[in-house]
């Protein structure tokens, strides 16, 4: 009984050291975690004009992981998930997410719309579509203001835009294809997942997300980081700083909070970052002489419908087959003195006909990326046999709302 008694001791005792370190581990892990984070624009910078989109696919996705676990996600789904027509609740998240991607980057949105629209939707079919929708939102958004998307950053600051000569020149077009493309959704997705007319599905046959407590002060101070984050990001746009720095400095504090807390572990954190997407970065980085080079051999486009289009199905087809970040280190040196409505076409191209595959946009990567780790999968054959029609509709009444600008 005594050796048994011992035994048992032993084992209470290691088991206990064990619970320890994990606790002493986790502060440390957490200070690691906020110092790669924060310290994530400065490892990029040898990349020059693709270090903000390199930096911003490694913090991005730890930051959106941080506020889900600290419960910010669960209760921005469960507002929208009050909305209880499926068909209205799905065009209510793609205004929401043309938004977010218009103000804080259509990488951010991508990577939050994607895991918020997941959460709202109530049954697999929507999920999908919900996906898809976080897809077009956070790309067409991107257009509207110069640091909604890098490669309008990439553009503007090789071509010396200024921001108030971009957004009058792009308001319109950004505004048409958003239009369309909404159209064209809400037309495909009213025979997939609702009629706006049908009854309303009861609350007790509906699937939303559980409440989640946000009023403990931790949480609370979590979401101000992230707004103030966000806030930074915008300032540092419009002055033409690196939107990067705010987001790494946002996401390492709350990132390094979670894992130090318990609330998230490293190893999520490491699954979140996306291998491809900073894979074709670092293609595109490796390969900017050749690219340069290449845009020595065309002509430069002028303001002429000639000419958009010119720029447009250049620009697109470079992002469609390659990517938008390749496509806009190709556009800053072929669009260099162009005329600024040549330079919004290219980024119809990048931002819009970038759609028509699941490569062609950093953002979309990040969202099916998170659509995969939440179990809602979309086969790349499946993706190209719908994505081209929201491409195509798009990148034409742009080019519509363009031509009438620019006259």
């Amino acid at each position: 009984m005594a050796s048994l008694a011992r035994v048992a001791w032993t084992e209470r005792s290691r088991a206990d050291e064990r619970l320890l370190l994990v606790v002493d581990l986790r502060p440390v892990a957490g200070v690691a975690v906020a110092m790669i984070l924060i310290g994530a624009p400065a490892l990029a910078a040898p990349l020059g004009r693709l270090s903000s989109p390199f930096a911003l696919l490694v913090v991005l996705p730890p930051l959106a992981l941080a506020l889900e676990a600290f419960g910010w996600r669960d209760r921005l789904a469960r507002r929208l998930a009050r909305i209880r027509r499926p068909l209205a609740r799905l065009l209510t998240t793609y205004a929401v997410w043309l938004g977010t991607s218009s103000l804080l980057t259509l990488d951010v949105a991508a990577v939050a719309a994607a895991s918020v629209g997941i959460a709202v939707a109530d049954r697999d079919a929507e999920r999908r579509w919900q996906l898809g929708g976080a897809i077009l939102g956070a790309n067409v958004g991107s257009m509207l203001l110069p640091f909604s998307n890098l490669t309008n950053l990439v553009l503007v600051s090789a071509t010396g835009l200024g921001f108030a000569a971009y957004v009058a020149i792009a308001a319109g077009p950004a505004l048409a294809a958003a239009l369309a493309v909404g159209l064209l959704f809400a037309a495909r997705a009213r025979g997939a997942i609702g009629d706006p007319a049908q009854e309303d599905v009861p609350d007790q046959d509906r699937v939303v997300p559980a409440p989640t407590d946000v009023r403990d002060s931790l949480a609370r101070a979590a979401g101000g980081v992230a707004v103030l984050g966000a806030v930074a990001a915008v300032a540092a746009g419009l002055v033409g700083a690196d939107v990067a720095v705010p987001f790494a400095v946002s996401g390492g504090i709350l990132a390094g909070v979670a894992v130090a807390t318990g609330r998230l572990d490293v190893g999520a954190i490491a699954r979140s970052v996306p291998v491809a997407g900073l894979a074709v970065i670092a293609i595109a980085a490796i390969a900017s002489e050749p690219i340069g080079s290449a845009a020595g051999l065309l002509p430069r486009p002028d303001a002429s419908l000639g000419g958009l289009l010119l720029a447009l199905v250049v620009g697109g087809a470079f992002a469609a087959v390659a990517n938008n970040l390749p496509a806009a280190a190709f556009g800053a040196v072929w669009l260099v003195g162009a005329h600024p409505a040549t330079v919004v076409a290219y980024l119809l191209g990048t931002n819009v006909v970038a759609l028509a595959t699941p490569h062609g946009s950093i953002a979309t990567i990040l969202a099916r990326a998170v659509g995969h780790r939440h179990g809602v999968r979309t086969p790349a054959t499946r993706y190209l046999r719908t994505a081209w029609g929201y491409a195509a509709a798009g990148a034409a009444a742009g080019l519509i709302a363009l031509v009438l600008v620019a006259r």
